[in-house]
């Protein structure tokens, strides 16, 4: 496995370095696919969407293909997906993009990145492979959000792979200033660990099973089942 858990994606620098390493070739010789479902239930602006793609896309990839999940035949999906050696999950709503995959029937390809690829997780495309994916929407509070996408009782992670859950943008001024007391009071009642990245942190999985190995020069926090912060920088 080769998994990549970022915050604010793919920046210059220790996390660049990481994505290289994974792939064993250089940028400019990857083909990225994007999936950028998790954004599109949202109304309004797609500056930042834009402005995240264009980011993306000065590292100099050879091909950067943006994918919805819903946007074509199976068959079509399943083969751009297929023939990216990057599948880059971008940010938004970690429940509709869960959702996506399972809905389409793409988990298996999903499955097959996941053995044989390299995946990148921008924020919410994170935090779509938690065991505890449906418990966190009472644990985190995140039931507006879930009626909003009309989504009922179908919340579950896309694959359930890690009995840890990721949050995102710690110190972002978006942000609640009781963020880490928020963080911790959820890692307690989800009674799981959780660590909070900051946008220059990710996490490298190699093996869902084992600790992930932390990623970059930023801030992180790590809570355990009783939302005590056991780690962190």
């Amino acid at each position: 496995m080769r998994m990549l858990l970022t915050s604010g994606g793919i920046t210059p620098g220790p996390i660049l370095d990481a994505l290289v390493a994974l792939t064993g070739k250089p940028v400019a010789e990857s083909r990225v696919a994007v999936v950028i479902d998790a954004i599109l239930p949202f109304p309004g602006d797609s500056s930042m969407l834009l402005r995240h793609l264009q980011q993306l896309h000065s590292l100099g990839w050879a091909e950067l293909d943006v994918v919805s999940l819903f946007g074509g035949p199976r068959a079509l999906l399943e083969s751009r997906l297929r023939g990216a050696d990057v599948v880059f999950g971008y940010g938004g709503s970690n429940h509709w993009l869960a959702h996506a995959w399972r809905a389409t029937g793409l988990v298996p390809v999903l499955e097959e990145v996941l053995e044989r690829g390299v995946y990148v997780g921008m924020s919410a495309g994170s935090m779509i492979f938690s065991t505890r994916h449906a418990d966190a929407v009472d644990a985190f509070d995140d039931h507006e959000e879930v009626a909003m996408l009309e989504l009922g009782d179908d919340v579950a992670a896309a694959v359930p792979l890690l009995d840890w859950t990721v949050l995102c943008h710690l110190g972002a001024p978006f942000l609640p200033e009781d963020a880490t007391a928020w963080a911790a009071a959820g890692a307690a009642a989800l009674g799981a660990p959780v660590w909070f990245l900051d946008d220059a942190s990710a996490l490298l999985v190699r093996d869902p099973g084992a600790e992930p190995e932390v990623v970059g020069d930023g801030h992180w926090l790590r809570y355990d089942e009783r939302g005590t912060v056991v780690d962190s920088r």
